[in-house]
């Protein structure tokens, strides 16, 4: 048996697999790596997002990739397995569920220690395509600052951003182009105005299903009674994919903020003041929420954490019941996460995805030419 390495390029044209190739009894198998620049900015990029917060006095997590129970959220699909155990039957075997986020862990420690932490860990959603941003396993980097709301975490974002582009910026695979734009700090846009410049009207004036219906017909996006079982919050949803996201500044990250309350998350309430066309003050609830696109990506989201108990614990029930109902696959919900959350002190957080930030910050297109295959 002999091994021998070959050069190899990943989907995208990039020059970033190396092809190890083993001979045994005449025949040839192909086991495809990172190559060696790319296992090295990936594990910088690693350990600089480590040190940043570190540095800044963040209590560094570990917490378990598997779950008996996860929060319930009907936007994804998870991961079962089973725990058998020794000398016992099959039948016996307790149900186990890969965790999608490690907030169900973090909030507890949250919780019992009052201090802000992070974590970089792999998570894992079913039922993604695999494609150029998405994979069904990836890494993810969450923290949480206490006694901040989500105003607060872009500004810490932005510096974090800053000191992982100082850090990496030498490095042969590091984009000059990506790294300036993400130097240059966010551009803030509510989502009403990001709905006025780029969908032509007021998202805080449609207050009904029919109004936004005729928006989205307005848009050519469909016609007749297409939008017949559609509710409010999925005419937002596909305005938001076809006509907001794609028309987003490229060439800077944008923070789009101040989601609309009827799409339900657990981050906390504000109310949001316009003027209409006609003179009307119109007084609407918004998510004080955010997302970061880079690059026309979507690569991080935040919220100022909701701590209501009962606000919680009716949005777990909520969910949980439209899981029941449409999830391929069943999970129990964790109990009385509403009693954890009100132990928090005020806080945000923030979800970040590592393998695109850091194909982004070396100019790729997609995220598999740093993933071990």
């Amino acid at each position: 048996m002999r091994g021998q390495g070959v050069s190899a390029a990943c989907s995208c044209g990039c020059p970033a697999l190396f092809a190890l190739a083993i001979v045994k009894k005449n025949e040839t198998c192909y086991f495809y790596v990172m190559d060696i620049e790319a296992l090295e900015f990936r594990a910088l990029c690693l350990q600089t997002a480590r040190d940043f917060f570190i540095e800044n006095n963040y209590l560094e997590l570990d917490t378990p990739a598997l779950a008996a129970a996860l929060i319930p959220e009907t936007c994804l699909e998870v991961f079962q397995t089973e725990a058998i155990q020794p000398f016992m039957p099959k039948e016996s075997a307790k149900k186990l569920f890969l965790v999608p986020s490690p907030e169900v862990f973090i909030k507890p420690v949250i919780a019992q220690t009052k201090r802000s932490v992070f974590q970089i860990s792999k998570c894992y959603r079913n039922g993604e395509s695999v494609g150029r941003i998405h994979s069904p396993e990836f890494t993810m980097l969450e923290y949480y600052t206490m006694n901040a709301d989500y105003k607060d975490s872009i500004k810490i974002t932005e510096s974090f951003f800053c000191f992982i582009i100082d850090k990496i910026k030498n490095h042969p695979l590091a984009s000059p182009e990506a790294c300036n734009f993400f130097a240059e700090g966010f551009q803030l846009l509510t989502m009403e105005d990001a709905f006025i410049r780029y969908a032509g009207f007021s998202l805080a004036e449609q207050d009904s299903v029919k109004k936004l219906a005729e928006q989205a017909r307005r848009l050519d996006l469909a016609s007749g009674t297409e939008f017949a079982h559609y509710g409010w919050d999925d005419l937002y949803e596909l305005i938001l994919v076809h006509c907001i996201e794609p028309a987003l500044p490229k060439k800077r990250c944008v923070a789009l903020m101040d989601y609309p309350a009827e799409v339900p998350c657990l981050a906390k309430n504000k109310a949001f003041t316009i003027q209409t066309a006609e003179g009307k003050t119109v007084t609407r609830q918004v998510k004080e929420r955010w997302e970061v696109y880079a690059g026309g990506i979507e690569l991080a989201n935040c919220y100022t954490e909701e701590r209501d108990s009962d606000t919680v614990t009716r949005y777990f029930a909520e969910e949980a019941a439209l899981k029941e109902k449409t999830a391929l696959v069943p999970h129990p919900s964790v109990k009385n996460f509403g009693d954890i959350c009100a132990q928090m002190p005020p806080c945000s957080g923030v979800a970040l995805g590592m393998d695109r930030l850091i194909a982004l910050l070396a100019g790729r297109k997609t995220i598999d030419s740093f993933f071990y295959a």
